[in-house]
């Protein structure tokens, strides 16, 4: 049964796509361009080359993190809305311990930035999940509200008492050499974050998917009620799942600096908790649909600007049909409902024909 609900949502993921680019590509026709030509040249700024597949997947990297994160807090029942606040933090972590502990050798200080964006986004995911499952406090509010707190407050630090002394630019100091990764491709931002990245996704699919506690989690975010009699501590597991989250986040800030940027800068994320989390909702939170959705979001993200450049088509076309899917995603109950009712009022009105005939 789970198999065949497994195979009937791949299918009905299928058709949102493919009727998003279909609605794309109307879109396109209309504004008098050519959707062959639009369709080819996105494909071909995404994997056309070396280089364009080393930039498509440097940008799959936080998209995976984020979308994990946003996964792992919506299956407990407990709704992280705050990554961006808690990427940030990370982010700033990470290039604190940088411009700091300069003189550690790579091997130590990788690990030491990353355990401090860790803890960072954690600890700031920490404190909602406590006023949710200690006070019933909102979550989604609480953790909207953390986000503007954060991104203010690391943009008033990197102005002010840690700002580079090199031109006011709202960043800090580039950090010590030893804490760079090193880069795959030449010219492109992919680093060796991606393999760091591979590890976290196997973590995350074998705790969510093959241990007792990702079933708890499950169990929770389904029915928190019956969980709770059936002897799962909800509030522990809840927690648990909000810090984890947080802490995904940060380690996605984490590699901007150590691997992208090689410093924190003002606006260091253009959105990547945001586009996990849609990530995670349209793939239903689970980890391995996160990993493939993103790279297929970081394919066109890439792959827009080449089209944008072969073909003037603007690429906030890809933004649209990033909608469209999740619009269908949204909808594929309902559509779901209604296609069976005219189905079973066809093989009425057939039966009915067959019985007066």
């Amino acid at each position: 049964m789970k198999k065949f609900k497994n195979a009937e949502y791949l299918i009905s993921l299928f058709l949102s796509i493919l009727a998003s680019l279909i609605i794309g590509a109307f879109i396109m026709l209309a504004n008098g361009r050519n959707p062959v030509t639009g369709y080819v040249a996105l494909i071909n700024g995404a994997f056309g080359s070396k280089y364009n597949i080393a930039t498509t997947f440097a940008k799959t990297v936080p998209l995976v993190l984020t979308g994990l994160a946003t996964s792992i807090s919506f299956r407990s029942g407990i709704s992280n809305i705050g990554g961006e606040g808690q990427l940030y933090l990370g982010a700033f972590g990470a290039a604190l311990i940088g411009i700091t502990f300069v003189n550690l050798p790579g091997i130590v200080g990788i690990p030491l930035a990353l355990a401090a964006s860790l803890i960072a986004g954690g600890l700031y995911a920490l404190f909602p999940a406590i006023l949710k499952v200690r006070y019933n406090i909102d979550e989604v509010i609480v953790t909207i509200m953390l986000n503007t707190v954060a991104v203010l407050l690391t943009s008033y630090l990197v102005n002010y008492p840690f700002a580079s002394e090199i031109g006011k630019m709202g960043g800090t100091e580039i950090i010590a050499e030893g804490y760079q990764l090193s880069r795959l491709v030449r010219l492109s931002t992919l680093n060796t974050s991606i393999f760091y990245v591979a590890v976290i996704s196997i973590i995350m699919y074998y705790l969510l998917e093959r241990t007792s506690i990702g079933y708890e989690i499950k169990m929770v975010g389904q029915n928190s009620n019956f969980s709770r009699y059936g002897g799962i501590n909800v509030k522990r597991r809840m927690i648990f799942a909000m810090v984890v989250s947080g802490a995904l986040c940060g380690i996605a800030g984490a590699f901007e600096v150590l691997g992208v940027h090689y410093r924190f800068l003002q606006h260091i994320s253009p959105g990547y908790a945001w586009d996990g989390m849609l990530i995670a909702l349209i793939v239903k939170n689970n980890p391995i649909g996160v990993v493939l959705m993103s790279i297929f979001f970081g394919a066109l993200k890439t792959g827009s600007i080449s089209m944008e450049n072969a073909t003037g088509i603007p690429s906030e076309l890809i933004s649209v049909i990033q909608s469209i899917i999740i619009l269908f995603i949204a909808g594929e109950s309902g559509f779901k409902t209604k296609i069976k009712s005219f189905l079973a009022n066809r093989r009425a009105i057939k039966k009915a024909g067959e019985k007066n005939a």
